[in-house]
Formats: C-alpha cells, sequence, structure tokens
C-alpha cells in the first residue's frame, strides 16, 4: 500500500477502489471512500499514522459497499472519526440490505454477491450528512458536487488543490471494456453530471476504480468513452422498442448482441440499467406501454 501526492496536500491510496486522502490542519486526515473491510482500513490507517497523520474525516462519495464497507473498521479502530455522506446515500449505508434489495426489486437471495457483512459489529453508521457547496474540515475547504446518474446518492468531492474525486461516475477503460453497460440510477441525471465535469475549473481527476491520475486534458477522452456508452445502449434499446416487448426481452438482447458476460449480481445491475434506459426515454415522451396475456410490454410511439 503506497500514499501518492497528487498535488500539494491531495494524495490517494490505489487500490480495487482508489481512496482519496487530504492531509487538513493540525495533521489531521479527510479520507474520501474507505474501500471495502478486511485489513485494507488498519493498512491505511498505519499509512498516515506513518506519515503524521491521523483520520478525521471520512466523506462516502456514494451508497455502493465497495466504497463504503471500511469505514465501519476504521470507526472501531478510532471512534472519532466522522463519517459523511449526502442524505440519499445514508439511508442505504446505514442499511446495506436495503441497495441489494431495491436493485432486485424485492427480498434478494443467497446468489447475490454484493453484500457489506450486516453483523452489528460491523455496520458503518452516517454521523453527517453534506450537501451541495462548500464546506471547511480543520480550515480546509472541500467542495462537494451532486453527481447523481450511477446512484441516487452520489457526490463528487473537489479539493482547494484542484483535485476532483468522482467516485463512479467513471470508471477505468480496464473496466469500461467489460462493463460497458455501465450501471445506471438515472441516465438524465448521469448527462447532466458529466456537463457538470466538463464545465468544471479541476487540474486532475480520479476515479473510483481507475489506474491512475487523469489531467483536465486527459480526462475528455475518459469522459468522451463514457458517453459514447450510454448513447450505444440508449440507440440499441430504442431499436429493440420497435416492436412491443419485455424488459427482460431487452435485456437478453442486449447481453447476446454484444456479448456481455454476467454472473447473478452482475445480471440485475444490467437489468437496473435497462430500467433506467427505458424511464429516460418514457421522460422523453418517445415510450409507451401495453399488459397483454400477463406481460408488461414496452413500445416506441410513432413519430
Amino acid at each position: 500500500m503506497k500514499l501518492t501526492n497528487i498535488k500539494g496536500n491531495t494524495y490517494y491510496i490505489k487500490g480495487g477502489t482508489n481512496t482519496g486522502v487530504i492531509r487538513l490542519d493540525d495533521n489531521k486526515a479527510l479520507i474520501i471512500d474507505p474501500g471495502l473491510g478486511g485489513i485494507r482500513p488498519r493498512k491505511m490507517m498505519d499509512l498516515l499514522k506513518a506519515k503524521n497523520m491521523d483520520i478525521k474525516y471520512i466523506i462516502n462519495t456514494h451508497e455502493h459497499g465497495d466504497h463504503y464497507g471500511g469505514c465501519s473498521k476504521l470507526k472501531e479502530l478510532d471512534k472519532n472519526i466522522q463519517i459523511l455522506s449526502s442524505s440519499e446515500a445514508k439511508i442505504f449505508i446505514d442499511n446495506p440490505s436495503k441497495f441489494s434489495d431495491y436493485t432486485v426489486g424485492g427480498k434478494t437471495n443467497k446468489f447475490w454477491k454484493f453484500k457489506v457483512s450486516e453483523e452489528k459489529n460491523n455496520l458503518t453508521k452516517v454521523d453527517d450528512t453534506i450537501e451541495e457547496g462548500n464546506i471547511v474540515l480543520n480550515n480546509k475547504k472541500i467542495e462537494i458536487i451532486k453527481l447523481r446518474g450511477h446512484s441516487e446518492g452520489s457526490i463528487g468531492v473537489l479539493t482547494q488543490d484542484k483535485v476532483l474525486f468522482v467516485g463512479d461516475l467513471f470508471v477505468g477503460s480496464h473496466i469500461l471494456n467489460k462493463f460497458e453497460l455501465l450501471l445506471l440510477y438515472d441516465v438524465k441525471e448521469y448527462l447532466n453530471s458529466i456537463d457538470k465535469i466538463e464545465n468544471m475549473d479541476f487540474e486532475f481527476m480520479i476515479l473510483g476504480h481507475g489506474k491512475e491520475a487523469y489531467s483536465k486534458s486527459d480526462s475528455q477522452s475518459i469522459i468522451d468513452n463514457h458517453i459514447s456508452a450510454i448513447d450505444k445502449y440508449v440507440s440499441q434499446v430504442k431499436d429493440l422498442l420497435k416492436s412491443p416487448t419485455t424488459i427482460d426481452n431487452i435485456l437478453k438482447n442486449i447481453i447476446i448482441n454484444n456479448n456481455l458476460s454476467c454472473n447473478y449480481t452482475e445480471y440485475h445491475f444490467f437489468r437496473s440499467s435497462i430500467v433506467s434506459i427505458i424511464s429516460y426515454l418514457c421522460d422523453l415522451d418517445q415510450v409507451s406501454y401495453s399488459i397483454e396475456l400477463g406481460e408488461m410490454l414496452y413500445y416506441s410511439k410513432k413519430e
């Protein structure tokens, strides 16, 4: 495990989920997305102590367990750490089973493989919620940006060093190539969040899952690739809606036509994204539905 300086007082720790680190006054630190539990939280705390930093705050960019799972262990190691998130994310972080149930559309089962431990001694509770705008933590200004789309409660964090942490709004190319059908909660808000990023003043961007820090100029290719991925699957769904069809039939065709592989959990992520795309097209008044022989059929409206 290594602490990598990006600029000034802003660092990150690479991992399956990248963790942001901001050195605050009085040798305190803010970390962004500690990642999963296991041995990582202890190693992270020891690493920062060796660099004369004590964790005082944690900001979770959103409500997915691979980003906040390590919070409970860090809190166990130091009960004075303050855990922060958006109000929307807090609902899911405080109640981890809600995410899987929400994604599946009912109570989930043993096949779901993306669960954060729900044992009482490993529950994360958010201490306080944060809203869009500037906050000050130990004399350091941090800007919070709503970046909805990937999830309802997603936020970005911009440091005084002009380093932008975007959570899972974008993923590295090695992941995008495998999961080009992105996990989407709200397509319209996702595109609005991209517009925000393109108009922001930052120098470096850190992805929740990426292998490097991207400069502002290099980040444009990341943005363009994600827009292309969205456009690709919206277009495919629209083609499939030319004839009345079910959500599951759309998903089946999308998986086969794009040679996508998935396990039980990833199938439901893909399905959730298809539902979000259909909702996006409904909001554009391009889609209608009918119920025939017990099946919910969606279809494109005639122009």
